[in-house]
């Protein structure tokens, strides 16, 4: 500190009296004015300092490093936990969307009543009674007679052992009944829509009737033919004899 007041005396009495202009002034280095240590001894301490603070300094810096390197380590896990979040929610967002406005799939309950309701009907008393096939009229024709003659002989033969899906009879019956079908079609400009259907429709559940197995309860339906119509009524003789009055 001495040492740099009286250099700043020196450089302000010189500038005064004109003379600086032509000494060259040494720069300040380390507050003095010499660029070397003033002795071997200082210049041993300033190297062993200058050394021990450069390893301070280093040790420092890689301390900072080491302190961002792991900020930066945070923030990536923050980043990549922020986007595992977003992820996510993106997609539960989309599946709620897709809950709310895509077409819910059936039950097990509303498609087998759907797979009940495309079946074909069964054969009202109307249509098949006591094992009699009732034709519609438009069936009756002449020109389907040969076939459903057929057909109802098959009906009233039809028994337990040969009814059902795949039974002779069903077989028989479904190849006579897609014959009349044919016939049907052939002459649909002679009929009527509802005529037609009718008719068509009539066929189609006669088809679904003979692939149901015939069963007991069916069988007791049938009203079996009375045994006093087989044998001659009873004859019923008048009383002659005379009535006596008294």
């Amino acid at each position: 500190m001495k040492i740099q007041i009286v250099s700043l005396l020196v450089a302000s009495a010189l500038s005064n009296s004109g003379l600086a202009q032509n000494i060259a002034m040494a720069p300040i280095n380390n507050w003095s004015y010499y660029d070397h240590a003033s002795t071997a001894e200082e210049g041993i301490l300033r190297g062993q300092a200058a050394a021990i603070q450069a390893v301070g300094q280093a040790q420092y810096m890689q301390s900072l490093a080491a302190v961002n390197f792991a900020e930066a380590t945070r923030q990536q896990l923050e980043n990549n936990r922020l986007y595992v979040k977003t992820a996510i929610t993106n997609r539960e967002d989309v599946l709620s969307f897709r809950e709310r406005y895509s077409r819910r799939p059936i039950s097990k309950e509303q498609w087998q009543e759907f797979s009940k309701r495309a079946l074909p009907d069964r054969l009202t008393a109307d249509q098949y009674n006591n094992g009699k096939l009732v034709w519609p009229h438009i069936l009756r024709m002449d020109a389907y007679a040969p076939m459903r003659k057929r057909i109802d002989e098959l009906v009233a033969s039809r028994t337990i052992e040969n009814s059902g899906d795949g039974s002779p009879m069903q077989r028989e019956v479904a190849s006579l009944v897609d014959s009349m079908k044919i016939l049907l079609r052939q002459n649909i400009d002679t009929l009527s829509s509802s005529q037609y259907g009718n008719s068509k429709w009539f066929l189609i559940c006669l088809d679904y009737e003979m692939k149901q197995p015939l069963t007991t309860v069916d069988l007791a339906t049938v009203d079996p033919v009375p045994q006093a119509s087989l044998t001659a009524p009873p004859t019923i003789v008048a009383d002659t004899s005379p009535t006596t009055v008294n």
